[in-house]
């Protein structure tokens, strides 16, 4: 029994069909319009209860369709899935009003999530009213600015968006490859041609990305950062940051109290090169 009709805006790069659109059709009818990132037409929403807007990679036009379709219609839950993945995009997102903000791939938690709020899109409409969000332009990510990605880093976004989720966990290169449909061999190889640098390169750079913004923390021994970032081992946590940081831990946390070196901390990490 559908429990409601769903309008999926699919604005991926990809030409294949959505497999995510279709978990959900067992429970929601569905209508889906395959629109053209580069001239998308505005929509007609009179028939949907909810729209859904699939990106891998949004871009200026792709959002500012979402944005039309917000202020056209402005009481209609906008549900918003994507694979790129920024603090700034879902700032924006929910700014603008979306409804609910995924990144794919999904987990088994995050389908059943969705799937009960589904069964009340009806109370959806009332709910949104009483946000009163505004329906005003907001400012675009600058990320969405960016060249189309590569077919690389399309392959392994998934990895990537995996590891920014789940970066204080076991983390092994096997089940990555898994996740991007590749043997072993082929992820290494992929991974280092596009970025530059090893996969676990990229994890420990971006566990000690994290980690300088918990230093910042006066009541954060360096061992609570080093575990919760996903080191099982301080002195060897406090090794790799001297390494790529050319400073220790406690040394960074002195900078970042007063306040000075900054720029050169950021810098640092801007040239450890990390994909985000």
């Amino acid at each position: 029994m559908h429990i409601a009709t769903m309008l999926w805006v699919d604005l991926r790069n990809q030409s294949n069909q959505s497999c995510l659109s279709s978990s959900f059709e067992d429970i929601c009818q569905t209508l889906t319009i395959k629109q053209s990132s580069t001239g998308p037409r505005f929509l007609n929403t009179t028939e949907a209860d909810l729209i859904c807007f699939e990106y891998d990679y949004p871009d200026i036009q792709s959002l500012h369709l979402l944005q039309q379709t917000r202020q056209s219609d402005p009481d209609i839950p906008i549900l918003m899935f994507t694979e790129q993945h920024s603090e700034a995009l879902a700032v924006w997102a929910f700014r603008t009003g979306v409804w609910d903000y995924h990144v794919k791939p999904l987990s088994e938690v995050d389908m059943a999530h969705i799937t009960e709020s589904l069964k009340t899109a009806s109370e959806f409409r009332d709910a949104i009213k009483l946000r009163h969000v505004s329906c005003e332009s907001e400012p675009l990510p600058e990320e969405v600015r960016f060249r189309a990605p590569t077919s690389g880093e399309t392959i392994l976004q998934g990895a990537i968006n995996y590891v920014q989720n789940h970066y204080p966990e076991k983390i092994l290169e096997t089940d990555m490859a898994e996740m991007c449909g590749l043997t072993v061999n082929k992820f290494s190889r992929l991974f280092k041609q596009t970025y530059n640098l090893t996969f676990q390169e990229y994890l420990i750079g971006y566990r000690l990305n994290e980690s300088t913004r918990l230093l910042l923390n006066p009541v954060a021994s360096i061992s609570d950062v080093a575990f919760t970032v996903g080191f099982n081992d301080p002195s060897y946590y406090a090794r790799v940051f001297k390494k790529y940081m050319g400073l220790s831990p406690s040394e960074c946390r002195q900078i970042l109290k007063e306040k000075r070196g900054v720029e050169n901390i950021d810098t640092r990490i801007m040239e450890m090169k990390i994909p985000v």
